[in-house]
């Protein structure tokens, strides 16, 4: 009997994105084949300045933004913040970094921040916390179908000042510059800081006080990155939850925004990057 395929019939999968249909023309960010860093180690414009805090030199590094874009968080507030967070916490973390993400980037990863275990900004390196730049003119697009934790960082947000707008189809958020700068300062940069405090605990002092051997340090770093994402989540959410429930106890947060134009053009900053 006969199976009844024809294989000179015409292939259902040509046109279609199992033959590659579209591959050349998709969204994607573009990476190099000379540069092994991560999209979000290269740097364009940028100034260096640095702030002695807990008794060491932070260096903090201001990319220049888009005509479209702003930086929520000056230079002082994070200097501010960083003197109200235990030094002990931030041990071997002292590179902060304002970057204005790319337009693709912005599309396909959009994020507030994130914590670089190891960094290569060219001539620094080493440990970072990366802060974005915030388009306040473009809406964030949050899909209805929320997991728990996205729907808990949702109210988050609300709780922040950001004004959401429910659709039968999606949340859509419309961010202004203070709501931007709580979310980003009083949530985000702790909620880094957390997921540092956890490394520390989890593989850094242990590989210093057990004196381990290389290979016990990487099995150590290895467990370390195998841990459900949700687990690191919550312990970098239950730290940075802590944190400013104590500093808005000591009445630390929340604060007036720190943008003094002379000690911006001291420094060489431009205001327009964070107005």
């Amino acid at each position: 009997m006969k199976s009844g395929r024809n294989p000179t019939r015409r292939s259902r999968n040509i046109g279609t994105s199992k033959q590659g249909h579209g591959q050349d023309n998709k969204l994607v960010i573009p990476e190099s084949w000379c540069d092994s860093r991560s999209f979000y180690e290269k740097l364009s414009n940028h100034r260096v300045v640095s702030r002695e805090i807990h008794s060491r030199d932070f260096t903090l590094i201001v990319e220049t933004t888009r005509q479209d874009c702003v930086h929520p968080c000056t230079v002082d507030d994070i200097a501010y913040l960083l003197g109200h967070i235990p030094s002990e916490d931030m041990e071997g973390l002292s590179l902060v970094v304002l970057r204005q993400p790319k337009r693709k980037e912005q599309i396909l990863s959009p994020v507030w921040g994130r914590l670089l275990y190891i960094a290569d900004f060219g001539r620094f390196t080493g440990p970072a916390i990366i802060l974005e730049a915030v388009n306040l003119s473009e809406p964030i697009h949050w899909s209805r179908s929320l997991t728990p934790e996205a729907a808990r960082e949702l109210e988050r947000l609300r709780e922040d000042g950001h004004k959401i707008v429910s659709t039968p189809r999606e949340y859509i958020l419309e961010p202004t510059l203070e709501a931007a700068r709580s979310t980003m300062l009083y949530q985000t940069f702790l909620h880094e800081v957390g997921h540092w405090v956890d490394w520390l605990s989890s593989v850094a002092r242990p590989s210093r006080g057990r004196r381990l051997s290389e290979t016990s340090a990487k099995e150590l770093e290895a467990r370390y990155f195998s841990r459900p994402d949700s687990e690191r989540e919550s312990a970098a959410h239950l730290y940075a939850e802590k944190l400013a429930t104590q500093l808005r106890q000591a009445g630390v947060i929340p604060f007036e925004r720190n943008l003094d134009p002379k000690a911006l053009e001291a420094e060489m900053l431009r205001m327009q990057d964070f107005i």
